[in-house]
């Protein structure tokens, strides 16, 4: 049997203070057993922190109740946990005691000098990590700064606007797959979210999905439609005057042409396929905005890498791509490894 209490605690923790799991045989004496009730009935504080120093209080009903769904296929480990694989630090307050502390990772989580693997680590940070994407949604708002970067322009929302917010973000329903590859649409809406604790920042990504990031994290959240027509509303993309470049925002159709020096091959974008190609597109045109324009074409431009086409209103827009260089409407722009980035932005949609 595991001798000591404190590493008795840490694989009841970590592993949801499963009691069978605290010893060999899978059997815990009463005694034990109580004592361990005791030192559960002593928090009164369940938290994380991101690694970038955000600490959200999760519900402490909803995590007591959902601890005993814990406890299999843990193993200690000689692998100790590596800080850059580190995704939370969940602490557990206890009244009059010192809190305890549990650092989490997809694979593994660390408590009292232990490390433990084993599939029951992975569906712990799975768990965690529910617990707190609905944590971070439920603390209370006190203000909303609403911006579009893509039209550079930001304010304040009043109250009314605001309180909108509270319902929207209130039934937000968490998305369970955290490899979304999509890139927000134009004008690229975010919040800037105050409450008593540090800000929390949302891009709203589609009319309907939100992306919240914390430390190495990112939630996303699935909203009501209507949020995105009320953002345009407060915030109208019209209010704008487009530059040149802000026009290809409108692209039904991305070709890439490979007629220049780059090893690529010639592909082509649908734009109104779904969302995902639609972000893509948007975020080529960000990519490109990046760029500073010269008063004169350069000296030297070097050899052409390859050119993209944007159709736009069944016209199409081309776009020369140079090492350092591109080339759009008769004006020459200066931005490195642009050629390189879009390729590669591209090729996300192949991954």
């Amino acid at each position: 049997m595991i001798s000591s209490l404190r590493t008795c605690l840490l694989v009841m923790m970590v592993s949801s203070l499963f009691v069978t799991g605290c010893a060999q045989s899978g059997k815990v004496s009463d005694d034990m057993k109580d004592h361990i009730e005791t030192e559960l009935g002593a928090v009164e504080k369940v938290t994380v922190m991101s690694t970038d120093g955000q600490e959200v209080l999760l519900d402490l009903r909803s995590f007591l109740q959902e601890l005993s769904g814990q406890g299999q296929d843990l193993q200690i480990s000689s692998e100790p946990l590596k800080q850059e694989d580190v995704r939370f630090t969940l602490v557990l307050y206890r009244t009059q005691q010192a809190p305890l502390v549990v650092t989490v990772g997809e694979s593994a989580s660390e408590f009292g000098g232990h490390t433990y693997r084993g599939a029951g680590a992975s569906y712990f940070y799975q768990w965690i990590n529910k617990l707190t994407g609905k944590g971070v949604l439920s603390q209370k708002i006190q203000s909303v700064r609403l911006a579009a970067e893509d039209l550079g322009q930001a304010r304040v929302l009043n109250e009314a606007e605001a309180e909108y917010i509270r319902k929207v973000m209130g039934s937000a329903i968490p998305e369970m797959d955290s490899r979304s590859k999509q890139y927000p649409l134009y004008p690229n809406y975010r919040m800037r979210i105050n409450s008593a604790d540090k800000p929390v920042e949302v891009a709203i990504l589609t009319p309907t999905l939100i992306a919240v990031p914390f430390g190495r994290e990112t939630f996303f959240f699935h909203v009501e439609g209507s949020l995105f027509s009320r953002l345009t509303e407060w915030m109208p993309p019209s209010n704008r005057k487009e530059d040149r470049i802000d026009h290809l925002f409108k692209s039904t159709r991305i070709r890439i042409i490979a007629n220049g020096e780059m090893n690529i091959q010639d592909s082509e974008l649908n734009v109104t396929q779904t969302t995902i190609e639609q972000g893509i597109a948007h975020q080529s045109v960000r990519l490109l905005k990046n760029g500073d324009p010269l008063n004169v074409p350069p000296k030297d431009q070097g050899s052409k890498q390859y050119e993209l086409h944007f159709l736009v209103n069944d016209t199409e827009q081309r776009i020369e791509l140079y090492q350092r260089y591109f080339k759009y409407d008769q004006t020459w722009y200066i931005h490195d490894e642009l050629a390189e980035n879009e390729w590669k932005l591209f090729q996300s949609l192949r991954k």
